[in-house]
């Protein structure tokens, strides 16, 4: 990294020297020619360094004369950045855009001991870089220029990438590990299964492979996947399965709080656990972490990759499978994948042949033959030839042949991307590393440099990112809903990689006491920091730093005085990079304002309420990150000082009620998280002086992503705010949220103010989401509903309408091609979604050919007036208000007109719409919702197929409609009605089922309905207050495998069944989890439990009335986990719990009863 470094800082210093401004001002003071020897000598040098950077490896001298010239360049580097900021300063310019007046500022007299200090600082630089440079010539260097590299890294950006690889070659492999994980002959509850192999081979995408084939999938239960890395951490394990489990992470809780999560989410499943990348050789570690694992069903496994085979015999006792290279034919078919553009090998033959050759210098090593593979991709044949002859004979034949391969794909980088790899090395092994994050880093290291002028930093790191990407030095990528790169990994060799080419330069630290290499310019800490006394004094003394990184500061620090962090600032002057964030400072010293080389500042998570003045000195800042700062109120006066800011991140800050004044100077701002304008903290003599206004934005043309718009309170003028604010000019925008004043929503306001500044506020046609909520307004906007919203928002992926009360009309959004998601939430106003879009004519016709083509969720929430989709739709109600069947109706329209259906919708949820009778078709939903909706509603006719309405002469009899094989599995009601009036072919997929009919007297009610569950895994029976009994229903789900009953007043679970037949409960035989909660009437547990003897997981809570636990629950043997919460009257526990064998854990929480017993030593338990 070191030389790469040097060449690019050796280029902005070549750019410095040569600026008019410095020119003129050396010539003023009288050291041009020591400014024009310092410019001759750097080009000179730069000029040799990539040789150098070659000659390095084998030459201790060359080493050595590196060293000497990264310290001088450094330093000047930091001498003229800062003359250049200071410059800036004095005129409020960016860049290096320097005036007249600023001329004149270093003539007056009052600035002569600058000058000399800058005459005297250039000329010790340039007599220390002529020393080095004569002192380079007895090494004849080569003049090496890096051109020719940075036009071969263009012209691969032509080439687009492929999101996934077809796994290639491990077929066989596969299938033995699948018939080892599915062997019933072994006998353990849990079992471990081993893959061992060095890096590089494929260990990790084999277990991908078999994680997600077809028999795994349906053997196993719970799939999940972590990875343990180098440090092998008891609680890091277990907090990583729960997050795999949930995909929420755990609080921070002791251990015993996480092994009691840990049994819920596991225990008596069988489950499949990949725990990938392990080095731990610790079998105590070892037995430690297997005896929490152990909860899991009869047949779980754990499936482990590593590369030691000590790791493996000390986590298992079965033969560990040892994977090896590829075959000769695969490795080839490999290559073939990755080099060759489709047909080009049959086309040059002579290619086939040179990399034959060079595959056999892979050593059938599938991650070395896929990073040659892609570097060669594209080339001609003359570039394969060169490789072959001039690069592969470099490789040597040793164990460490791989990195050597994968060093030939570093060293083919174009200089600035050599850095931003190298710069990686700061990330944990396995970090999961942001893309923009990454990118704004880049950005404050200087390593980015834009192809062409008008190409932002911004565009040029993307380019970076994905050229990194394509040639496999990233991995695992992750993506956002609209399709957007967000995340990516390194493999762990590519890591090694990284820090070996790093060397001292990146710094990563397991410990803030561990003392660092003096020659470190960039720290990055593994670890959170929590308190100041763990930060090492002697890191203080790390002058030259350019980066403090805290990567996984996840959790708060509990003290990190502000004394600290003073000494941090006043000890590291040069940093480019600052990150405090979630350190628990509380104030930040005002000495934040003296790191002038400072382009990125992260003080997220910190609870400050407000910013130093002194930060708006920090002209150099591009990224300033303050999400989450819950208690900040407001933003320095003077931000419009920070002229070069170009990511300003605001989200979350709860308490910021405005932005300052002067934000549509900050013209280099590409990410605004939030813009907010309001008057609730400022007078009204003060408010335009002191506050931005909506017309700030007009100037903010390079904003890209998200932006919210908050406005609170009301404008004086919003027709002209809204409509110089400019958003339809903003093509860099992609989501859109607006929102009104949600505390004072409810008061009484002129609805004309949010429609008129609703009006103005057009986004530009490429937005892809947009979220209005707490808007007053009793209409949309003009350019939703007059202009079309096709029209004004074409690529509009998803939309939310929150808490929009008054407004009445909604636009047609059945028309938006591109529309995903929509979410329409607490329109209370609104009683048809499209009002006269589509009258029962012909347009109806031409409606239904285009209707939601791309719909896929559709949320309809708390919409009290909403009656229908359409106004003109057939009516429901006779005229003396008698309710006629909406099937009727619509059956009589039907027979004339089509009816649109919902071609792509998978999620339907529908909740507090008392007066919706219908809904369009929707024969392909997977998951139904239906809460609070009218109970003449008809859920039958939503899943028709909309085949059997293209005939004119549709049969009267609904019975006789053509179904669909509904493709339902997930299913919420309310009203067993709509569960009853289902076709029983819509429900043979159904695996959950959420009951929560208040009405609902018997189970037996649904008899017919549970027959038909043969799938049914899951059942929810929750708020079915009149429910008496379970028999005539339960005893029907024989395939089900969780069962949750809570809050039901009658239900009496001692009446089911006839006394000593044990139904319905002995019917369950494949129940393993039971959740018995808020069930008054409950005293004793059912008798038929004691006949569910496949249940491992048994929860009781918040029974008031529960006294005893019967003794027949010894003969529930496979129960693992007992739970027993806020059951007051439980004053003792039976003899047989004693016996059962299988129990790990008993969990005893607010049982009075038993605590008042148990507590007395002479009770008698």
């Amino acid at each position: 990294m070191a030389e790469a470094v040097l060449f690019n800082i050796a280029e902005a210093l070549l750019k410095n020297l040569g600026s008019k401004a410095l020119e003129e001002i050396a010539s003023a003071w009288g050291f041009k020619d020591q400014l024009e020897k310092l410019k001759n000598t750097t080009n000179t040098i730069k000029d040799v360094l990539l040789d150098a950077e070659q000659k390095r490896v084998e030459s201790h001298a060359v080493r050595g004369w590196l060293e000497r010239l990264r310290a001088v360049v450094f330093e000047a580097d930091d001498l003229f950045d800062e003359f250049a900021t200071v410059a800036s300063q004095k005129e409020g310019i960016a860049g290096n855009q320097i005036t007249k007046e600023v001329l004149l500022f270093f003539s007056h007299s009052n600035q002569p001991a600058f000058a000399l200090k800058m005459s005297r600082k250039i000329k010790k630089i340039r007599k220390r870089l002529d020393e080095i440079a004569k002192d380079g010539a007895e090494f004849a260097f080569r003049l090496h220029r890096d051109e020719d590299r940075a036009g071969n890294w263009r012209r691969e950006q032509t080439y687009s990438f492929v999101d996934a690889e077809e796994v290639i070659g491990r077929d066989d492999d596969k299938k033995a590990v699948v018939d080892l994980m599915l062997d019933a002959s072994v006998e353990e509850n849990v079992s471990v299964i081993s893959i061992v192999g060095m890096g590089g081979l494929g260990k990790t995408t084999l277990a991908q492979f078999i994680y997600n084939d077809e028999k795994i999938h349906k053997h196993f239960e719970r799939r999940l996947w972590i990875c343990v890395s180098d440090v092998f951490d008891i609680k890091v394990i277990i907090e990583k399965i729960l997050m795999s489990a949930t995909n929420v992470k755990p609080e921070n809780f002791e251990i015993d709080q996480l092994q009691s999560q840990l049994r819920r989410e596991i225990g008596g499943k069988k489950y499949l656990l990949v725990l990938d990348d392990v080095w731990n050789e610790n079998r105590d570690e070892w037995l430690k972490l297997r005896a929490l694992l152990m909860v899991g069903g009869a047949g779980s496994k754990i499936l482990l990759t590593t590369r030691s085979k000590v790791v493996a015999e000390k986590a298992g006792d079965i033969p560990p499978y040892e994977l090896k290279g590829l075959s000769d034919d695969k490795s080839w078919s490999l290559f073939e994948k990755m080099a060759f553009k489709p047909g080009q090998q049959q086309k040059n033959s002579n290619l086939v042949e040179v990399g034959k050759q060079i595959v056999k210098k892979c050593a059938n090593v599938p991650l070395a033959i896929r990073t040659l593979g892609t570097l060669l991709r594209g080339e001609d044949e003359s570039k394969w030839l060169a490789f072959k002859d001039n690069e592969v004979p470099k490789i040597v034949e040793s164990g460490n042949n791989i990195m050597n391969i994968l060093k030939l794909s570093y060293h083919h980088l174009w200089s600035p991307l050599k850095n931003c790899f190298a710069y990686c090395a700061l990330f944990p092994k396995d970090f999961v590393m942001d893309k923009e994050t990454l990118i704004s880093l880049w950005m404050a290291e200087g390593f980015i440099v834009p192809s062409y002028e008008s190409q932002s930093l911004e565009e040029a790191g993307e380019e970076y990112f994905m050229t990194l990407l394509q040639r496999c030095f990233f991995q695992d990528i992750t993506g956002d809903d609209l399709g957007n790169i967000t995340w990516c990994k390194m493999h762990d060799l590519m890591h090694d990689l990284a820090q070996e080419v790093a060397g001292a330069e990146c710094a990563l630290t397991e410990s803030a006491e561990r003392d660092i290499d003096k020659r470190a310019h960039h720290l990055s800490f593994g670890c959170s920091l929590k308190l100041s006394s763990e930060f090492r004094g002697s890191l203080l003394k790390l002058k030259n730093l350019r980066t403090f990184l805290l990567p996984v500061q996840w959790e708060f620090a509990i003290e990190f005085s502000r004394s600290l962090c003073n000494q941090i600032i006043s000890s590291f002057e040069c940093l480019r990079v600052l990150d405090l964030h979630n350190l628990g400072i509380e104030s930040l010293p005002s000495s934040i304002g003296k790191l002038v080389h400072l382009r990125y500042l992260d003080l997220s998570y910190l609870p400050i309420k407000e910013l130093p003045v002194s930060i708006t000195k920090l002209q150099n800042l591009e990224t300033l990150k303050l999400c989450a700062c819950y208690n900040l109120t407001e933003l320095p006066m003077n931000m419009k000082k920070l002229i070069n800011l170009r990511h300003l991140d605001v989200s979350w800050c709860k308490s910021l009620t405005h932005m300052p004044s002067g934000m549509g100077t900050l013209t280099a701002l590409h990410k605004l998280s939030s813009f907010i304008v309001g008057i609730r903290s400022c007078s009204a003599s003060n408010f335009k002086s002191h506050t931005a206004q909506l017309r700030d934005l007009n100037a903010l043309n390079n904003l890209r992503g998200e932006l919210q718009i908050s406005v609170f309170g009301e404008l004086e003028d919003p027709v002209s705010e809204a409509r110089e604010a400019n958003l339809r000019s903003k093509c860099g925008i992609s989501k859109l949220v607006i929102e009104g004043d949600a505390q004072n929503y409810d008061n009484s306001i002129n609805h004309k103010h949010d429609e008129t500044l609703l009006d103005g506020l057009q986004p530009h046609p490429n937005l892809r989401k947009l979220k209005v909520s707490f808007y007053r307004g009793e209409r949309l906007p003009n350019w939703a509903i007059m202009d079309d919203l096709s029209s004004s928002l074409p690529n509009l992926v998803e939309l939310v309408l929150l808490r929009c009360r008054r407004c009445q009309y909604l636009p047609s959004f059945s028309q938006l091609r591109f529309l995903k998601r929509l979410h329409l939430l607490s329109l209370d106003s609104v009683m048809y979604m499209e009002s006269g879009c589509c009258k029962p004519t012909s347009s109806l016709s031409s409606a239904a050919a285009l209707f939601f083509p791309s719909l896929e969720v559709l949320t309809l929430d708390s919409m009290a007036n909403l009656k229908g989709w359409w106004k003109d739709a057939p009516a429901t109600t006779s005229k003396d208000h008698g309710t006629v069947s909406s099937m009727e109706a619509i059956e009589q329209w039907q027979k004339h007109l089509p009816w649109p259906s919902f071609p792509k919708l998978s999620e339907l949820s529908i909740k507090i719409c008392p007066n919706l009778m219908a809904m369009p078709l929707c024969p392909n939903v997977r998951v139904l919702k239906l809460l609070k909706v009218n109970e003449n509603f008809s859920v039958r006719m939503m899943m028709v197929n909309p085949v059997s309405f293209s005939a004119a002469d549709l049969p009267s009899s609904s019975t006789s409609y053509s179904l669909a094989l509904s493709k339902l599995n997930h299913l919420c009601v309310d009203n067993v009605d709509n569960l009853i009036n289902l076709p029983l072919e819509c429900m043979q997929n159904l695996t959950s089922l959420d009951l929560q009919d208040h009405n609902l007297l018997n189970l037996s009610t649904l008899g017919d309905v549970f027959r038909s569950l043969s799938c049914l895994k899951f059942l929810d029976i929750t708020d079915c207050h009149r429910l008496r009994s379970l028999s005539g229903g339960l005893e029907y789900l024989t395939s089900l495998k969780e069962l949750d009953i809570r809050n039901c007043e009658e239900l009496d679970l001692s009446a089911d069944g006839m006394p000593g037949d044990g139904m319905p409960w002995k019917a369950l035989k494949s129940l393993q989890s039971l959740r018995l909660s808020m069930i008054p009437k409950m005293s004793v547990l059912p008798d038929g439990l004691q006949h569910v003897t496949a249940l491992h997981y048994l929860f009781i809570s918040d029974n008031d009335e529960l006294t005893t636990v019967p003794e027949w629950i010894s003969s529930m043997t496979s129960l693992e986990s007992i739970y027993l919460f806020n059951c007051p009257r439980l004053t003792s526990l039976p003899e047989g719990i004693r016996f059962l064998a299988s129990l790990k854990r008993l969990n005893i929480s607010r049982c009075q009863g038993l605590t008042d017993r148990w507590g007395d030593p002479r009770g008698d338990d």
